[in-house]
């Protein structure tokens, strides 16, 4: 799940989509309800409302991500403001439903911060086959989603499918984002997306290697704060997101140290 979020983190990162995949985080709140309430309508059983609450995050972040494309379409807004409204959107609906359809037949704060220690082998089944999925997807469009994120009017004088690669894009951060639920939940997930890739860019300079050491740091991170969370008996996900900021200011004091000696 770690390599996973790295990976994807880092072609979110070199996308400028990082806000984007911390609106999707909250967008996953209010789909993972009504999954819930429809799975419950129909006589679900317990695991089947588990297994509802996934599908309805992933399937509410997709008309998200269409918004946010919409949204930052319109002249004079950027991207960035464009995932700010969905953030706000999905949060607030997701709070909405929550209280509206209070008491949920399931607990939803496990929704919210995860619990890794209880990640089972279709958990772990599902992140395997969603790196295989985006590794697949690096084998054949990692370039050009490279180049595009660098240089997005070049890529269409060039001739490339700028449609198929930001869908490609989004795709992959919605689809992690959600595989990363039961381990971290939705509110944790996005250290584990930006602390890799945001430490690590100023530090390496070519993106072959960053697509290496971005999921090796947040399996690095992943493992210590997984080790720390149950040695003193803490949050695991708290702790794999407080050492994904210890990452971060760690990267960033290499970098001053850097510029202070050149």
């Amino acid at each position: 799940m770690c390599l996973l979020a790295g990976l994807v983190g880092a072609f979110a990162f070199l996308d400028r989509k990082i806000f984007f995949a911390e609106s999707v985080t909250h967008g996953t709140f209010p789909g993972g309800i009504l999954g819930v309430v429809i799975a419950a309508t129909l006589g679900a059983s317990h695991e089947q409302m588990s297994l509802a609450l996934f599908i309805g995050a992933f399937l509410f972040c997709l008309p998200l991500g269409g918004l946010m494309r919409f949204i930052g379409g319109i002249p004079g807004i950027s991207s960035q403001a464009s995932a700010g409204i969905v953030l706000t959107f999905g949060f607030a609906m997701g709070y909405f439903l929550y209280r509206w359809f209070s008491p949920l037949p399931i607990q939803i704060q496990s929704f919210l911060t995860g619990s890794i220690l209880t990640v089972n082998s279709w958990d772990v089944a599902s992140a395997g086959a969603g790196l295989v999925v985006v590794l697949i997807i690096v084998a054949v469009w990692g370039k050009d989603l490279v180049f595009k994120s660098y240089d997005p009017i070049d890529s269409l004088t060039r001739g490339m499918n700028t449609r198929l690669l930001e869908s490609l894009s989004i795709a992959m951060v919605i689809g992690a984002i959600v595989l990363l639920i039961p381990a971290v939940g939705t509110v944790l997930s996005i250290a584990l997306f930006a602390a890799p890739a945001a430490g690590l860019a100023p530090l390496v300079k070519s993106w072959p290697h960053f697509m290496v050491a971005a999921p090796l740091a947040g399996l690095g991170i992943g493992v210590v704060g997984f080790a720390c969370g149950v040695a003193f008996n803490l949050s695991v996900g708290g702790m794999i997101a407080i050492f994904a900021g210890i990452f971060f200011a760690a990267t960033r004091l290499i970098v001053w140290a850097r510029c202070a000696q050149g």
